[in-house]
C-alpha cells in the first residue's frame, strides 16, 4: 500500500485485508451491478428508465466538475507521496479538500433547488418531471463527497474500497427499492431511494477514508496553506477538461436523444463497468515498483514500466475477450430492447479496455507532473469526445456517444503511454 505519512511519521495507507475477501468483494460488486441494472430496466419501462438515468447524468456529471480540481491535486500528492516533502498528510489534504467539495456541492444544489422551485411555480406542466429529480438534484453533496474519497483510494492503491464506496450501496438501495416497492410505484420513489443510496455511500465513504488515511485528521479542519490553493486553482483547467472527458458524451446523449437511447447507453455502460471490479487489481499489481524501484518517485525505470504495461495490455485484453464472447447472453440478461447493442456494448468494453491498459502510465504521468502536456492530452481527449457526440448523436443516438467516448479514451491513455515512454533518459533511472 501507498504510505501516508506526516512529519517524522510513516503510517500505511490502510489496514491490509486478505487477497480472497478482496476477490469476494469484487465478485459481490459484480453481481450487484448487473443485478441492479437489470431490476431498474424490469421494473422501468425504457422511456421511464432513460428519465432515471438522466437523473444519475445530473448528480454524478455535476459531482465530476465540482470535485475535479481537488481529486485530481489530492492523487498528485497521494501517487508522488508529497506527504513527507510538503509536510502536508494525506489525510489532512483530504478533510480539508472533503470540506471544501461538500460545500461546493451543497450551493450548486441550492441555487438548482431554487430554480426548480421558480420553475415549479411559473410552469404548473413541468412538476412531475421536476418531482422526479429533484432527489437527484438533493444527491450532489452526497455524490461529490463519496466519489471524491473514493477517487483518493484509487490513487492510493486502495482501488477496492474506491469501487466500493461508489457502487456498493448505490446498487443495493436500487435493488431494494425494486424489491420494496408496490407494483404501481412511481418513477420518484426510485429517484428517492437512489438518493438514500448516495446517503449511505457518502457515511461509508467517511468511514472508509479514515480507516485508510489514519494521520492527521485532526489538523484537518486547519486553513490550508495559501500555495496549496493557488496550486489546487490551477488545475481547474485540467479537471473541467477531465469532466467533459468523462461526461460530455453523455451529458449530449442525455439533452438531444430520446429517453430511450439514453437507457440504452447506461444499460450498456453499468455492464461495461464490470471490467472495473477486476482489472485495476491485476494490472496494478507490484505497481508501485514503477515509483519505488527509483530515486524519487518521479524517476521511474524504464523496464519496470515497459513490464507494467505489457502486463496491463496481457490482462486486459484477455478479460475484455472473454467479455466480447459472453456479450450476446450477458445482453440477453435484459431483453428488449436492450439485448441488440453488442456495437454499443463492445465499444464501452474498448473505453475501459483504453483505461486499463493506460492506467500504469496516466499513474506515471500524475507522479511526474507535466501541466502542459497532461493538459493537452485531456483537452484533446475531450474535445474530441464531445464534437464527435454533437456531430453523430441526432442520427446514432447512444451508438455515437459510446464512439465518441472510446476516441476520447484512446487519446488520453495514447498519449499517457507515449509521454511515459518519452520521459528524458536522465529521469529514467538505472536500465
Amino acid at each position: 500500500m501507498v504510505q501516508t505519512a506526516t512529519p517524522g511519521h510513516n503510517a500505511p495507507a490502510g489496514a491490509s485485508y486478505s487477497g480472497l475477501g478482496e476477490l469476494l468483494l469484487r465478485v459481490v460488486g459484480a453481481v450487484l451491478q448487473i443485478l441492479a441494472t437489470w431490476a431498474i430496466v424490469h421494473t422501468l419501462d425504457p422511456d421511464a428508465a432513460g428519465v432515471y438515468f438522466r437523473g444519475f447524468v445530473i448528480s454524478l456529471g455535476l459531482a465530476t466538475l465540482l470535485r475535479a480540481k481537488y481529486e485530481i491535486y489530492i492523487a498528485q500528492h497521494i501517487i508522488g507521496r508529497h506527504a513527507a516533502a510538503s509536510g502536508i498528510a494525506d489525510g489532512v489534504l483530504l478533510v480539508q479538500f472533503g470540506q471544501r467539495v461538500l460545500v461546493r456541492s451543497s450551493l450548486v444544489c441550492g441555487v438548482l433547488l431554487v430554480v426548480t422551485t421558480d420553475l415549479d411555480i411559473q410552469q404548473p406542466h413541468l412538476q412531475p418531471v421536476l418531482e422526479t429529480y429533484l432527489p437527484f438534484v438533493l444527491a450532489i453533496p452526497c455524490v461529490s463527497l463519496s466519489t471524491f474519497i473514493g477517487e483518493a483510494l484509487r490513487a492510493a492503491n486502495r482501488t477496492m474500497l474506491g469501487t466500493v464506496v461508489a457502487s456498493y450501496a448505490l446498487n443495493l438501495s436500487i435493488i431494494l427499492a425494486v424489491v420494496l416497492a408496490p407494483e404501481d410505484a412511481s418513477l420518484t420513489l426510485y429517484a428517492w431511494a437512489y438518493f438514500g443510496g448516495t446517503l449511505v455511500a457518502a457515511a461509508l465513504a467517511v468511514y472508509l477514508a479514515w480507516r485508510a488515511f489514519p494521520c492527521g485528521w485532526k489538523q484537518g479542519f486547519r486553513p490550508i496553506p495559501r500555495e496549496v490553493l493557488e496550486a489546487v486553482d490551477n488545475l481547474a483547467i485540467i479537471g473541467l477538461g477531465r469532466g467533459l472527458l468523462l461526461w460530455g458524451p453523455l451529458c449530449i446523449l442525455a439533452v438531444w436523444a430520446p429517453a430511450v437511447e439514453m437507457a440504452r447507453y447506461a444499460v450498456a455502460a453499468r455492464t461495461a463497468l464490470i471490467v472495473d471490479y477486476f482489472l485495476p487489481a491485476l494490472n496494478l499489481t507490484n505497481g508501485r515498483q514503477i515509483l519505488e524501484r527509483s530515486r524519487s518517485p518521479v524517476q521511474a525505470a524504464r523496464p519496470l514500466l515497459l513490464a507494467q504495461l505489457g502486463r496491463a495490455v496481457l490482462y486486459s485484453s484477455a478479460f475484455i475477450a472473454v467479455l466480447l464472447v459472453a456479450a450476446p447472453a450477458t445482453l440477453a440478461l435484459y431483453g428488449a430492447p436492450y439485448d441488440d447493442q453488442f456495437t454499443i456494448y463492445a465499444l464501452l468494453l474498448g473505453v475501459q479496455w483504453a483505461n486499463s491498459v493506460g492506467r500504469p502510465a496516466v499513474r506515471h504521468a500524475v507522479a511526474d507532473w507535466d501541466a502542459r502536456r497532461i493538459r493537452v492530452a485531456v483537452e484533446s481527449g475531450a474535445l474530441a469526445a464531445v464534437v464527435i457526440c454533437a456531430l453523430a448523436v441526432n442520427q446514432w443516438g447512444a451508438l455515437a456517444a459510446a464512439a465518441a467516448s472510446l476516441a476520447g479514451a484512446l487519446i488520453v491513455n495514447g498519449r499517457a503511454i507515449l509521454q511515459a515512454l518519452a520521459l528524458p533518459k536522465r529521469l529514467q533511472g538505472p536500465n
